[in-house]
This record gives structure tokens, sequence and C-alpha cells, in this order.
């Protein structure tokens, strides 16, 4: 059998090198002359443009890798060499991504994610044949059997960017900042160059010939129109093209106009979906859609939102398509809480200003000070109903399904093989009201999901039907499931533990 060779990086990223040491040296060039002192700001974009082709010539020298039926492997490194080694049954994603300038060269990088940051290494830059052929020889889910009516080129789109998702991922309380912060920075740029863009906005508006509520009222009625726009633009740049498909076993998400992404998500590490419905929105049935998958660090894999805010009638109709096994278990209906979950949020909600008052008349301060946190309890209770409104849990076939949430409203279903273990815990005041939060650990998503203020019966209940396995360990003599505590030792039975607090 023959040995792997090694492979090189496209040559064209030395190409890329030699465009950005270009524009370093015009933009170096402008920072000197452009007036008698230095334009500081010309000057560090010149020196980052330098430093970066300096980089991406050593890169392009000293970064080898090779892809054996065992293993990847990479070396790079100039003062520091590097050699990366990741297991392929240890591979969790294989994603793409393309930035302006490089895709103009046909440039592409590929991230190769094992679920661990320390072995997990991007190749950066191939070209766009070789970036697919890495792709296709690590992809998720395995060659086709050759009784698959799919073959590995078709794909089944479930659906693409649509006109309606833009206004939904416009509108929120925060738009304002999409347009603050790029203005700031622009005319810290401009300040260089003795152009004041803020002074001319205030002249323009006549800032100092009103008072301040007016002022106020001024900025926000031009900002958030503009910053509408700037997210309306940054969401369509950003979705540009979406579409996701089903492929050869995984799930395949493309998108962006500028910087380009592919992301694939096998089906063999997916174990549940999650909805998020956060409160501003809540009125517009408007959801994020993320996939709980395993084995992926954070930030790689896929693990982020697989859908942009969409309306809740349509996600779940994605999701039937997106999970494989092709359920619904977010459609099913909840079980509520029982009321003493509700009492104890809304005393909460009361008692926190109320001691945060108390504390503040410790502190010699001006009369009108300590009843501010009291103007608070107009707001924290209905947010305490609204978190109460949010418990719920059940089992719904295969899928465990658990809601809450009060500014954020979210409702994960997660597949009951992928339950590691449960954890019970009472407070004292939990325990006279016969109430605990039932906590569950998976290698999926966040990895512990809980469900907040439960009856005995409900967590025992819950538990039984989503591991009837180990119903009988959380039960003792006395019935008292806050008691029991099953430790795992070198002769215990693989599958979920259990521990009480």
């Amino acid at each position: 059998m023959t040995e792997e060779s090694w492979r090189r990086l496209s040559v064209r990223v030395v190409y890329l090198g030699l465009i950005r040491l270009a524009i370093s040296l015009v933009t170096g060039y402008f920072g000197i002359a452009w007036r008698d002192d230095p334009v500081w700001p010309l000057l560090l974009g010149a020196a980052g443009g330098l430093l970066g082709a300096i980089v991406d010539l050593k890169r392009w020298q000293t970064t080898r890798f090779r892809i054996t039926p065992e293993r990847v492997e990479m070396r790079t490194g100039w003062i520091s060499r590097k050699h990366r080694t990741v297991a392929r049954d240890r591979i969790r994603s294989v994603d793409s991504s393309a930035k302006f300038i490089p895709r103009l060269l046909g440039l592409r990088t590929v991230r190769i994610g094992s679920g661990e940051a320390e072995s997990s290494f991007e190749l950066d830059a191939l070209d766009r044949f070789n970036a697919e052929r890495v792709q296709q020889e690590l992809r998720p889910g395995g060659p086709l059997p050759e009784t698959s009516e799919m073959s590995p080129v078709d794909e089944m789109v479930i659906t693409r960017l649509r006109r309606a998702w833009i206004p939904l991922n416009v509108f929120s309380v925060g738009a304002v900042f999409a347009v603050a912060a790029p203005l700031f920075g622009l005319n810290w740029m401009l300040r260089s160059i003795d152009v004041d863009l803020l002074g001319f906005g205030r002249e323009l508006f006549g800032w100092n010939s009103h008072s301040l509520p007016v002022n106020i009222l001024l900025v926000l009625l031009v900002a958030y129109p503009l910053g509408f726009l700037a997210k309306g633009a940054a969401f369509v740049v950003e979705n540009w093209r979406f579409e996701l498909v089903r492929t050869r076993g995984a799930l395949i998400t493309r998108r962006g106009l500028f910087t380009t992404t592919t992301v694939q998500r096998s089906d063999d590490r997916t174990r549940g979906i999650a909805f998020a419905e956060p409160l501003m929105t809540r009125w517009l049935r408007l959801t994020r859609t993320k996939l709980l998958l395993t084995g992926a660090a954070a930030g790689e894999g896929g693990g982020g939102d697989i859908l942009p805010g969409i309306r809740l009638g349509e996600a779940r109709d994605l999701a039937a398509q997106i999970l494989p096994d092709g359920a619904r278990p977010l459609e099913a209906p909840l079980r509520t809480h029982p009321r003493g979950a509700l009492v104890r949020r809304v005393g909460w909600a009361i008692h926190t200003p109320a001691l945060l008052a108390g504390a503040l008349l410790l502190f010699p301060l001006p009369g009108w000070v300590w009843p501010l946190p009291l103007l608070l309890i107009p707001v924290t209770v209905p947010l305490a109903v609204v978190a109460y409104r949010s418990l719920g849990h059940t089992v719904q076939d295969d899928y465990l399904v658990v809601r809450e949430g009060a500014l954020t409203r979210d409702t994960v279903a997660l597949q009951n093989r992928a339950v590691l273990g449960w954890s019970l815990e009472q407070s004292i005041f939990q325990r006279w009201a016969g109430r605990m939060t039932v906590g569950i650990a998976t290698a999926a998503g966040s990895r512990h999901y809980q469900a907040h203020d439960v009856s005995v019966d409900q967590a025992l209940t819950l538990i039984t039907e989503a591991t009837p396995a180990l119903a009988a360990a959380i039960r003792d003599d006395s019935g008292d499931p806050a008691r029991v505590v099953q430790p795992r030792g070198p002769e215990s039975p693989p599958g979920p533990a259990i521990s009480a607090c």
C-alpha cells in the first residue's frame, strides 16, 4: 500500500499576498504624503496589510497536509512548528468559507473540526477544486450504499432564501446600534484628515438650539430608519443565495455574498432541534431554529442557527424536514408546571427590588434614591408571569421536550437516546412545596438542559417516559427521589446516570 503524499496550499495565496502588499504600499504612501504630519489610521492599515502579505507567503511555504484512510495531518509554522493529527473517525465537521478578495482568486478556507479546539485546524487557502475534493473525501455520512436512490451529487432542497424573511430579521430594539458603531468608527478615521462627521451632523440638526430630550428624539427618528436599512442590508449580504439542502446523510447550508460559507451537519450527529423566541418579537410569532449536534466545539460544526428568524408555523414545517426521522416533537402540547412555580417567580420579582431599595437605605444618599428600585416592580412582575407561562415539558415519541425563558423562550426537543444522565435538585423552599428542578445531561447542544419547578410526580413521570430503564433507580424504599444517588463504578453498566442534590 503506497503512502499518501503531502499536499500544498494553492500558489494563488502568494498572489493574494502580493495584492495585499500593493494595497499596503499605496495606503502607506497616502498616509505619509497626505499632509505634513502622518495619518495614523492609514499607516496602521498599511502595516497590517504588509504583515498579512508576509504571513500569506510563509504559510504557503510551510504548510503541508495529507489525508490517509486513518487520519488527517497538517504541518505548519514558521517560528514555531506544529504537527496536528486528527483520526478520521473523530472528524465532526468539514466546512468551507471564502472571503471576498480570496474568492476573486478562486480560494477557499476549509475548516476540519474534531470537537476539540486543540486538534481542529484550517486549510487556508485551497483552490476551489481541491477544497471540494477535501470536502468530498471527508464528507460526513460515508459512501452511499448501492441500493440508495440518491447519488452522491443529488441534493434535495429543503428551503431557500425568501423575501418575506427580510423584514422579520430587520425590526429590533437594537437596530440603532447597527448604524451607531459604523458611524463612530468612520468619524474616528475621518478625524485624522480633519473631517468632523459628528460635528457636521450637530450643525445640520441644530443640536445646540434644542433641549436634550428633543435632541434624543431627533437622533432616534433618524437612527432607527437607518438602522433598519443597515440590518436589512447586512441580512441580505450574509444570507445571499441561502439554501438548506439534504444530501448523503447530511444537511448542507450555503450562504453569503462577499463572504460565502458552506456548513455540513451530519445526520449521525443530530440529536434534536430547538426554537428560540425573543420576547420583543414573540408577538410576530418569530423564532430562530438551532440543530442540536454532538461532538462540536463552540463555534464549529454548524452548532449555530440553521435558519434565519422566520414565522413559527413555517419553522415547524421545516423542522420536520430537517430532522432525519421527520418527527414533529416541537408541536406536542406541553404539561404545565405547578402554581407554586408562579408564586416563586412573582416573589422574586417583588422581593428583589424591595431588598435592593432596603440596601440603599444603608448609605447616605438623597431620600429620592432608595425608592427607585421599587419602580422596577411593574416590569419584573409581568416578566415573572411570562417566565411561568413559558415553562413546560413533555415526552413525544422518541423526544424529550422542555421549555423555559422569559426574555427568550427556548423550546428544546432532545432525543431520548441522547440523555446521558439526570440531576434532581431541590432548594429548601422547593422541598416544602414538593417541587424540584430536573437537569438533563447530554453531549449535544448546550450539554445541559433543565425542567424548572416541576412537581415530584412530574419529575418521576418525565424520567420514566424518557428513559424507562432508569425509573427504578430513582425510587428507594421511602419513595423519595431526592434521596437517591446512583454512583457509577467500574462494574456499572453503560447508560445514563442519576444524581440528586
